[in-house]
């Protein structure tokens, strides 16, 4: 039985079919005729209805286009752009009275500690130069002298009426610009001193009379300008405000986040300039210079970004640029302590330490966030304190970076330089960098200047590591706010150009490294660290370190 239905059409069909077989060619005419001409017509429409809608839509392109050319800014002209105009708004802000008291606090709190530290230093600078001063000049009023020497050869008394500095009454609150003042005072008096000192040595090296010698001596004409300096040379166009209730020091008006920034700026010229001044006193001494006071660091992070979302610290007069000086020579290594291959072989990276992990070996540290260059006009002594020196607050810009051409490193190559070249406008930021290997490299790679790397590593546990680092050129390192490390030297990089042992924390412990660059090649450096009681025999520290 047949499935399908019986098929009616069939035959009509084939009855069609007979009566139109005489006139088969006048057929084939017709229904082409019957079916082209509707199909033309449907076609024709569509073509023009596609044409007319597409005109239309070119014009209200074009016109939508015309009114963004006339009313959209020009990509130059960044201020009328949504998000900056945002930015502007909360850069100026205002700020209330109790909170703006509470944030000018909280930045005085570290920049107090380094002043106060300074201060140490110079008391003890002032001390020293003193005691050279009485001595020498004893040593003058003591001499014997010839028939044809002048009466008053070893007449000592207008150095000896030089007034000293009275001992400054510190109190908790003791604000910033009077501290500043303290160690203009003790600057001048050990200029002063050095004067008498350098003078007498003259006088009795080559026979002179003594108050001939000290009358043509004179005073260094670089010296630490005064808190009112400061600040006409960080805004000298824009007078600040000053009343009586002025939130800040020298009674100055912080009143918005703007202010708050200013302010910041200020603090950090005061610091770079108390630090510029410590270098000049040292270098007065024949022992050399003395050791650096600590920073005053917290170890913590944030400070400096509260309120209105930007720290910066302006530098210390751009239009008078610290004074450069030699680098230190060139440093030798001391000798290979690791077995280097061996080292980057199986050590492994990572931030966090358990007793409980399979590896017993070295733990090399690739994560970082760093921020940099500024410029430390051939210095590599540490005397030029930047803001992360004083609190690290990775949200923080600053606008005292170094302007110029530098090359955006591509590799962490511990000597070529390589990526391409761009221009810096003095911004700095933090930048988040994750190494390949255990050498770390800068963003940007500039000839003298400095750098900063923050991190922070996890134990479960208090614990005692072995700590390697190598930098190129000299470095400096903090663990958890303690200064552990200093080289001012100029060397290459050596994953074991240091070695220490420290006692870390339980929980997350924070790491600060300063980094130099002379220039010639790349920047860089490395951390590693190992359980002080897993380090094989093979891989032993010697002394040298």
């Amino acid at each position: 039985m047949n499935r399908f239905p019986p098929d009616n059409n069939r035959p009509r069909f084939e009855l069609m079919s007979s009566l139109n077989a005489g006139n088969g060619k006048k057929d084939a005419g017709y229904r082409i005729l019957s079916w082209g001409l509707p199909v033309t017509l449907t076609v024709a429409g569509l073509i023009l209805l596609y044409g007319t809608n597409r005109a239309g839509l070119t014009s209200a392109v074009r016109s939508d286009k015309t009114k963004q050319s006339k009313s959209a800014p020009h990509p130059a002209d960044s201020r009328l752009r949504p998000d900056n105009r945002f930015r502007q708004m909360q850069a100026h802000r205002p700020l209330p009275q109790d909170y703006s008291v509470k944030l000018v606090a909280q930045s005085e709190v570290l920049v107090r500690k380094n002043l106060l530290a300074q201060l140490q230093a110079f008391q003890e600078m002032s001390r020293r130069m003193k005691a050279d001063r009485d001595s020498l000049l004893e040593t003058v009023e003591k001499r014997p002298l010839l028939p044809t020497s002048p009466k008053d050869a070893n007449d000592t008394s207008a150095a000896r009426a030089l007034a000293d500095v009275p001992p400054p009454e510190l109190q908790d609150d003791t604000p910033v610009d009077t501290l500043y003042g303290f160690l203009r005072d003790y600057e001048a008096e050990i200029q002063q001193n050095h004067i008498a000192v350098s003078a007498a040595k003259q006088a009795l090296s080559k026979g002179l009379s003594f108050p001939e010698v000290y009358r043509t001596m004179k005073p260094g004409s670089t010296r630490m300008p005064s808190f009112d300096e400061l600040i006409r040379m960080q805004s000298p166009d824009v007078p600040w405000k000053r009343d009586a209730s002025g939130t800040a020091a020298a009674s100055l008006s912080v009143k918005s986040t703007a202010e708050l920034a200013r302010y910041r700026e200020l603090l950090g010229q005061s610091v770079r300039q108390t630090g510029l001044a410590a270098a000049r006193l040292a270098s007065l001494f024949d022992g050399g210079r003395p050791a650096l006071p600590m920073s005053g660091r917290s170890g913590g992070t944030g400070g400096q970004g509260q309120g209105g979302g930007s720290g910066s610290s302006g530098h210390g007069g751009d239009g008078d640029a610290p004074e450069a000086i030699p680098f230190t020579a060139w440093r030798e290594y001391a000798g290979e302590r690791l077995d280097k291959d061996m080292v980057k072989a199986q050590a492994l990276p990572g931030r966090r330490f358990t007793r409980s992990a399979e590896n017993r070996g070295w733990l090399y540290i690739n994560t970082w966030y760093i921020i940099g260059p500024w410029e430390n006009y051939g210095r590599d002594d540490f005397a030029l304190v930047h803001p992360p020196e004083l609190s690290v607050d990775l949200d923080a810009t600053y606008t005292d970076g170094q302007k110029g051409i530098g090359v955006e490193e591509t590799d962490s190559d511990p000597i070529r330089v390589v990526g391409p070249k761009v221009t810096l406008d003095g911004v700095l930021r933090w930048k988040f960098m994750q190494s390949e290997s255990m050498h770390n490299t800068v963003p940007v790679t500039t000839d003298h200047s400095t750098y900063y790397a923050y991190t922070e590593v996890y134990f479960d546990e208090p614990v005692s590591m072995l700590v390697a680092i190598g930098t190129d050129d000299g470095g400096r390192l903090w663990i958890n706010g303690r200064d552990v490390w200093q080289d001012a030297g100029t060397s290459w990089y050596n994953i074991d150009e240091h070695i220490e042992p420290f006692e870390f924390r339980q929980g997350w412990n924070t790491i600060l490294i300063r980094l130099e660059n002379t220039g010639g090649s790349a920047a860089g450096f490395s951390l590693m660290i190992i359980p002080a009681d897993q380090l094989p025999a093979d891989w032993s520290v010697s002394k040298k370190s």
